[in-house]
């Protein structure tokens, strides 16, 4: 048996018998396999964080997971590692970038279906519930014994309820630009931006939520969080109506202010990015700027 070949066995014996075992027990067991067999850094990096995802520390696994990531898997560890990751992330409340991570396993991939399942219970933590329902139906359809197709179809026509979303959005003013996520123009509609930020959780006020958006969205801290308005904005979009109450709050953030112009940085769990725009250049409105209120509320930032 080759030196891989006995390691998979014995860690293979290891977890079927990890039962309820104490941690320190555990890890001392899953040290030594590692040690006699000459394990890889990114296996072990990623067979500890595995103990502690199985001794319900989340948080100390979910660095081991990117360590293990980072250092190199094979293709039949790496797909687990990102779920487990993805799990880890949710269940430490990075919901955003449980979605992200989860996105990326491929339909052509064996384990497709579970990231799937994943996925969707990400996207529920994060208020997302027919997108979540939708992507576990889709991943259940193909594998039902009947009603495959209509099961699938029904998933695919999903539409959200109808609902009032309480948002927190934060503008970023410097030297006259503005920092904004811009989305694609889609069927029927132009390509716009958005004031970054996103919804508001039960519990938590505006000035809270903002600050978690830019964390998670875009991994900046924000400070001089300041309430400049409360807008609504009712509009149509993907052929629904939608109704926001947003909270429209100035604040700086020394991480996206030194982005560079021309610059763009990722959203998390989304296709979109953020980069600079000249306010001069939005007053013509060819590219609108979301809440419609923003484009005033920034303009009038430039001469603070």
């Amino acid at each position: 048996m080759s030196t891989t070949g006995r390691l998979d066995a014995r860690l293979g014996e290891f977890w079927q018998t990890a039962g309820d075992r104490p941690g320190a027990e555990l890890f001392g067991m899953l040290e030594t396999i590692l040690s006699e067999e000459s394990a890889a850094t990114g296996r072990a990096l990623f067979e500890r964080a595995s103990l502690h995802d199985h001794l319900g520390d989340e948080a100390a696994a979910v660095p081991l997971y990117r360590a293990a990531l980072e250092a190199g898997l094979p293709a039949a560890h790496r797909t687990p590692a990102i779920i487990q990751l993805g799990s880890s992330l949710r269940n430490v409340g990075d919901v955003s970038a449980a979605i992200a991570l989860l996105q990326t396993v491929e339909a052509e991939d064996p384990l497709f279906p579970a990231a799937q399942a994943f996925l969707a219970l990400a996207l529920h933590d994060d208020d997302k519930p027919t997108p979540a329902l939708r992507t576990a139906l889709a991943a259940l359809g193909p594998r039902l014994p009947s009603y495959q197709r209509a099961v699938s179809f029904y998933a695919g026509d999903l539409a959200p309820r109808d609902r009032v979303r309480v948002v927190a959005v934060g503008l970023l003013v410097r030297d006259g630009w503005v920092l904004a996520e811009e989305y694609a123009a889609g069927a029927g509609r132009p390509a716009f931006l958005r004031v970054p930020g996103g919804g508001v959780a039960f519990g938590e006020n505006a000035a809270e939520a903002v600050r978690r958006e830019f964390a998670e969205e875009l991994q900046a801290d924000v400070a001089e969080v300041e309430l400049l308005a409360i807008t609504e904005n009712i509009y149509d979009a993907h052929g629904r109506r939608g109704h926001e109450i947003v909270h429209v709050f100035s604040l700086r953030s020394a991480a996206l202010e030194r982005l560079p112009r021309g610059a763009r940085r990722a959203v998390a769990d989304s296709d979109t990015t953020v980069g600079w725009y000249d306010l001069a250049g939005l007053a013509s409105g060819d590219l609108p700027l979301y809440p419609v209120e923003a484009l005033g509320l920034a303009q009038a930032q430039t001469g603070r």
